[in-house]
């Protein structure tokens, strides 16, 4: 197992003193610098500049030793999943091309960096010098001063150590020495398992087919397995979600948004080095969840989004981005939904196809039903990765749908399989339990694709939660009924019945001992 790396932030002043001295007088503003940052972590400096991301050893630039060091803590990010994040960067955000001294720089890069490998971000007087500089009365004049330093230190850093470049053209240069060659050839490897390639087929909306129509991985509880096999939803048309996309913002989004996108698309159809699962930033998962909770755009849009999503969210890589993300994108979406009076019942399937996707490694099941809280700003409440996913489940559970019911105890079994907390899997336990009494009055509404998944998380539940088993607020349910609508569960339904009956027999020696 690897060790956790250390994670510093370098920062140099590149006036060398002066702006401390004379900024007052010739601005109107004390600055203590014009700062510079490299991130250092893996035994090497980086950076960005106008030949792309960069890296030398510790305090070897042209600018000499840091003016001062700030410790971020460490990371558990291997190195090679790192430097492919890195490298998929250097293709995308942050290629030479897209430098700009004030609007997109060094220490934008360095910011970027640091909330990928730790969640902190380098000091705020770093990244908010150039508004304060450019709302000065000399601003204007000052951004010419500024693209000369910046011409400056690019050239010098040309010079650093040109095989250590992560830009495209000397990513494959003859003069990397052994030692990179080897690490680059690791790093190709990094990810165990590949992503699954995006497919030709998707399943139309309107099909009321069987359910075998559509694709994702098979349940599996056999003994030996530490974790059951998840619902996974692998059968995506990346290809015509982003014509969709593409015909549909044309002449709404900036060109800006229409590069982010096709981005997504590039990284989601290239099969070299898995490009997708290492270079996927926030930007591309704010850019697609501003379209789910856009209310101008359209419902097929925010579906076609939510598919591209599905596709993203089976990397782990992906989820390492997700959990940087501090506006919580995806979770913002599942409230949006929540709040809806009369959500489109596609899309709710879609949304739930995204959480199901989302629990396919472990590292995203743990993203998923992550505890840490964060503040919802709208609604002025502390809420949690794990809290709003079990609410929207529950809540999903009780629609009239059957594919919302179907996908949403799909869902309902990938969460079984983590640790939740103890009021969590009693509101998702009662909520698949009346949907099972509910099954009485509406038994069209059940089908072995709803009970099978619904039964082995209930029965997970009730050997997590005590509460959930002993509870007086089971609904009666016919369970001799459901075991012979649906034969293929009848084991499973009386491994559950026995579970419940032995909980309530506790209880009720409890309560006996206790009188």
């Amino acid at each position: 197992m690897d060790e956790d790396t250390p994670v510093k932030v370098h920062i140099y002043d590149l006036t060398k003193g002066m702006a401390r001295q004379f900024s007052q007088m010739f601005i109107g503003k004390h600055l203590d610098g014009v700062w510079h940052t490299g991130v250092v972590a893996y035994g090497q400096e980086f950076f960005f500049g106008g030949q792309g991301i960069e890296s030398c050893p510790p305090g070897t630039t042209v600018l000499g030793p840091p003016d001062s060091i700030v410790d971020l803590g460490t990371t558990c990010l291997p190195r090679e999943i790192f430097l492919d994040w890195m490298n998929g960067m250097s293709l995308t955000t942050f290629k030479g091309s897209r430098y700009h001294l004030l609007d997109h720089n060094c220490n934008n890069f360095s910011n970027e960096m640091a909330q990928f490998l730790t969640g902190k971000s380098i000091p705020s007087y770093i990244t908010d010098l150039p508004a304060e500089i450019l709302a000065t009365p000399l601003g204007p004049q000052l951004r010419m001063m500024f693209d000369q330093v910046a011409n400056s230190v690019t050239a010098s850093h040309v010079g650093l150590d040109p095989s250590r470049t992560f830009g495209p053209s000397s990513a494959r240069s003859p003069s990397f020495d052994a030692e990179e060659e080897e690490l680059m050839a690791a790093a190709r490897a990094a990810v165990e398992a590949p992503m699954p390639r995006a497919t030709a087929r998707v399943r139309d909306p309107d099909d009321s087919g069987s359910d075998t129509d559509e694709v994702f991985q098979a349940v599996s509880s056999a003994s030996g397995s530490d974790r059951k096999k998840p619902y996974v939803f692998s059968n995506i048309d990346v290809t015509e979600a982003y014509s969709q996309l593409q015909r549909g913002l044309a002449g709404v989004v900036p060109p800006e948004d229409s590069e982010i996108l096709d981005e997504v698309f590039e990284f989601a159809t290239t099969t070299e080095d898995n490009h997708l699962a290492l270079s996927v930033s926030r930007n591309h998962f704010t850019f697609l969840s501003d379209i789910l909770v856009s209310e101008e755009l359209g419902g097929n849009l925010k579906i076609q989004a939510a598919k591209m999503l599905q596709y993203l969210v089976q990397a782990s890589p992906a989820i390492s981005v997700l959990r940087m993300c501090l506006e919580h994108p995806i979770m913002e979406y599942l409230l949006v939904l929540g709040k809806q009076r009369n959500p489109e019942p596609h899309e709710l399937c879609e949304a739930l196809k995204l959480i199901c996707n989302a629990c396919s490694s472990s590292s995203g099941l743990s993203w998923v039903t992550d505890e840490a809280e964060w503040a919802d700003l709208v609604m002025d409440q502390k809420l949690s990765n794990v809290l709003v996913t079990v609410q929207f489940c529950a809540w999903c559970l009780a629609k009239p749908s059957k594919d919302v019911q179907e996908n949403a105890a799909k869902l309902t079994f990938n969460l079984s399989s983590a640790d939740i907390p103890d009021n969590l899997a009693v509101l998702l336990g009662e909520a698949l339990l009346k949907l099972f009494a509910n099954s009485s009055s509406q038994p069209q509404q059940l089908s072995d694709a709803v009970v099978e998944p619904a039964v082995a998380a209930l029965t997970s539940f009730v050997e997590l939660s005590t509460q959930l088993a002993q509870s007086d607020r089971i609904p009666g349910i016919d369970w001799t009924a459901l075991q012979a609508r649906f034969p293929k569960s009848k084991d499973q339904i009386a491994g559950l019945i026995a579970k419940l009956n032995a909980a309530k027999s506790s209880k009720r020696a409890a309560t006996t001992t206790n009188t």
